[in-house]
């Protein structure tokens, strides 16, 4: 009976171990402040191809440039609001009246978080870290690379691969 429950002991200590071993966790990297990319994603099952820069803390602009029916318009976010430009015509909308779960707030939520190493967690992979947190209750994982974000995703809602 003893060597039942011995065995046992050493199976799930041997599981456990294998498993440690799989995902190496790591510190958050350091990730440039400044951010100024071509970004193509999949938002709600549409894809969209876009420049999001970052002009400060909490400071964005998204310039879509695809589809060709939404290519101009101009979301500009920071702590006053979100500004809404295209073909000449321009709506401010206070924070508050902006949805948690639109892109932008869930975007540049994410980025924010690690950028500043905020409440994420870490695994190294081979080329990359994985980061992992959440974003208005949502849980994320960007992939970060040489101190840059190359990836972003939020399940079941948000892709993103970032570009130079």
């Amino acid at each position: 009976m003893k060597m039942i429950h011995a065995a046992a002991v050493l199976t799930v200590i041997s599981l456990l171990a294998g498993c440690k071993a799989q995902t190496k966790e790591a510190k958050p990297d350091e990730v440039s402040q400044e951010f100024d990319k071509t970004v193509m994603m999949t938002f709600g099952g549409r894809e969209y191809s876009a420049r999001l820069r970052r002009g400060a803390a909490d400071v964005w602009e998204c310039e879509f440039t695809e589809p060709e029916c939404i290519a101009g318009l101009t979301l500009t976010t920071d702590p006053e609001g979100c500004r809404m430009s295209f073909e000449g015509l321009e709506y401010l909308a206070d924070n508050e009246d902006v949805p948690e779960y639109a892109l932008m707030p869930l975007m540049t939520g994410a980025l924010e978080d690690v950028m500043a190493g905020r409440e994420v967690s870490c695994t190294q992979g081979k080329n990359s870290i994985s980061e992992l947190g959440q974003v208005n209750g949502m849980r994320f994982t960007a992939k970060v690379s040489g101190g840059e974000i190359t990836e972003l995703e939020i399940p079941d809602r948000l892709t993103a691969k970032f570009k130079r």
